[in-house]
């Protein structure tokens, strides 16, 4: 697929694939007895050692923050943490993508390549080639008629689901995102929270992905989905221009306040963050201010998450107000380094 133009980096912010398979031999894991389980997880572990070095964490004995950060960097799904599973993570550390493999969640596994930006052929190529080699290890369970079964109906045929992260603040705005989802609806198509499914929007960014995975090939989806993904930049693009139309001042004003805050403080919570960078993201959005580099910024945005920033500042111990702290240092002096502010 050839680069996505520029605009649709300020949409776009990921692409994931994942893939659900399960072994033939096996109940689903809801009927898994925990020597069955073991016994999953066993055999794909053996089955990716063919192919490839990954890490593996059983989150039966992992801390409850390690546990967040990988929900956070959507390597791990919330029920996949609920029922205590196994992700078997790629153990290439590059900033481009990731991938993961969880066991025993829904269903036996859940193959997942996510990349950074709009790519959705990318994203397949990289999750088709580990679903390909372990295949050739595991007997998948798969009907010549009905294609990969599943535990949920709605996965079962290609298994795939396609989805691509968007930052939607026009249509959001102007309230025309919840007149299009019927429409996507209707298509087989479906708009959920940041973290999949059963969860909430965050900051106008939306998961938009096929529903329907029965009855179409893998590319006829892909297809459907770049389709998807574009008429709605296309929107976005056009319910971000009436906004500057309608309500340019106070938008502005809104933005350039949130920055002010953000960069000239002493303690700031993880509300006020949110709520900040949200406006910032806003604020690029409708050319009030650029970012250095997009993906450095989304970036940051990935680390500041409440897991995320406990960890990796060795703070997992400290109090909120110590946290509230050294929050506010840090975004003061790294978030000049990432925007500039367009006149």
């Amino acid at each position: 697929m050839a680069t996505a133009p520029a605009f649709i980096q300020t949409i776009v912010t990921s692409t994931r694939i994942r893939l659900a398979r399960n072994l033939a031999a096996y109940p689903f894991p809801q009927k898994l007895t925990e020597r069955l389980a073991a016994e999953v997880v066993c055999l794909v572990e053996n089955a990716l050692g063919r192919l490839d070095e990954f890490t593996k964490n059983d989150l039966s004995v992992m801390d409850e923050q390690r546990a967040l950060l990988l929900q956070e960097q959507h390597l791990v799904s919330p029920a996949l943490i609920r029922q205590k599973g196994t992700v078997f993570l790629s153990a290439d550390k590059s900033v481009e993508q990731s991938i993961s493999i969880m066991v025993n969640e829904e269903d036996h596994l859940r193959q997942q390549y996510i990349c950074k930006g709009f790519d959705l052929f990318k994203a397949y190529e990289g999750i088709s080639g580990i679903d390909e080699g372990l295949a050739t290890s595991l007997q998948f369970a798969y009907d010549n008629k009905l294609g990969y079964l599943t535990a949920c109906p709605s996965n079962v045929g290609t298994g795939m689901r396609a989805s691509v992260m968007m930052f939607l603040p026009g249509l959001a705005l102007r309230k025309e995102l919840e007149g299009y989802i019927p429409q996507l609806k209707a298509e087989g198509l479906t708009v959920r929270g940041v973290f999949g499914e059963g969860t909430a929007a965050e900051g106008y960014s939306y998961q938009v992905s096929n529903e329907r995975t029965m009855g179409k090939s893998e590319g006829e989806l892909l297809e459907e989905m770049v389709r998807t993904t574009m008429n709605l930049c296309d929107k976005e693009i056009r319910a971000r221009e009436k906004l500057l139309k309608e309500k340019k001042l106070p938008l502005r004003d809104a933005c350039l306040r949130a920055y002010g805050l953000l960069t000239n403080c002493a303690t700031l919570s993880q509300n006020e963050l949110t709520d900040g960078m949200v406006k910032l993201k806003l604020g690029m959005a409708l050319g009030f201010f650029k970012a250095r580099d997009i993906h450095a910024f989304n970036d940051f945005l990935a680390d500041m998450r409440p897991a995320s920033f406990r960890l990796e500042n060795n703070l997992r111990g400290a109090t909120e107000r110590e946290c509230s702290i050294a929050r506010a240092e840090i975004v003061g002096q790294v978030l000049p380094e990432l925007m500039l502010r367009i006149d």
